[in-house]
């Protein structure tokens, strides 16, 4: 198939590009800054310069939820990078003579808000805060394409954990130094996914013929931070123990702290496991072993 991908250089993107490439689909990716076309993928910069017939389209841009404090600034191109994005796309794909026949799009766990022990599906209902509002609205701007024939799939992401990139790094920074840490009291939930099946869920619902509207695209075993840190510590055979206090958090990344870092929600992905998806880290153990090689 030809396949317009945004956010192909991103780090779910960027995978997802070799594995579709490798799986035989021709590729157009929609970036910001101009570059040269690879074996993988031809890049453009706007969408009046993909000229030929489009089979499916992956929307995988935006700007990271947790890359900056969240100033009013900084909000603004979250919204802009995501929903704004969304809106132009599926108004090209309406206006195309032959609509794109599918649209997986992004979305994020952050759709269900913050939750101590209340465990979420794809049936569960938005929540509150800034991070279910644009989870909400992504969706919606998505969901239009289907007025067009096209069929529309939401991937709820949740902390997609990789070698190199993504959140996993900043998470362990300090246990390369010997030091174990967790934030605040280190019981709040950690709905996660491993790369490698962050990418498998894309080509799954890709092959199937009658894909659900919702995926939540996070493992199984979805953990507490606590366990996230004892688990990584012993990866890293860290010496000293150390919980960062929620103030401290507080203090250094605002309100985006406390939705992202010292809150959680416990997600489970319902659909893919209807669908008989098989992960390839299913638990938070096997995941950091393959990502996190044990030291000495």
């Amino acid at each position: 198939m030809h396949i317009l991908m945004t956010g192909g250089t991103g780090l779910i993107g960027t995978a997802a590009c070799d594995a579709l490439h490798a799986a035989g689909h021709k590729l157009t990716i929609l970036t910001r800054r101009a570059r040269p076309a690879t074996i993988e993928a031809t890049y453009i910069t706007s969408l009046g310069e993909c000229a030929e017939r489009v089979d499916v389209v992956i929307n995988l841009a935006g700007a990271g939820l947790a890359d900056k404090r969240w100033s009013s600034a900084y909000k603004r191109q979250i919204v802009s990078s995501r929903v704004n994005l969304t809106r132009e796309l599926v108004v090209w794909m309406s206006e195309l003579e032959q609509p794109p026949k599918r649209l997986i799009s992004a979305s994020a766990i952050g759709y269900y808000g913050a939750a101590d022990e209340q465990t979420f599906t794809e049936a569960a209902e938005v929540g509150t805060g800034f991070s279910a509002a644009l989870c909400q609205s992504w969706e919606e701007a998505a969901g239009r394409a289907a007025a067009h024939g096209t069929q529309v799939s939401l991937l709820r992401f949740g902390v997609v954990l990789a070698r190199e990139g993504g959140a996993l790094g900043k998470m362990t920074q300090s246990f390369r130094l010997g030091v174990e840490t967790w934030l605040g009291s280190g019981e709040q939930w950690l709905s996660w996914i491993h790369l490698e099946d962050a990418v498998s869920v894309i080509q799954h619902v890709l092959a199937l013929e009658c894909p659900a509207g919702v995926y939540n695209t996070v493992a199984p075993q979805p953990a507490r931070h606590r366990e996230l840190a004892r688990e990584a510590g012993r990866q890293s055979q860290t010496r000293l123990k150390l919980g960062v206090p929620a103030f401290a958090a507080r203090l250094m990344a605002g309100e985006m702290a406390e939705e992202l870092l010292l809150s959680g929600q416990r997600v489970l992905p319902s659909q893919l496991l209807e669908d008989g998806f098989q992960f390839h880290y299913p638990n938070l153990k096997e995941a950091l072993a393959d990502l996190m090689p044990r030291k000495g």
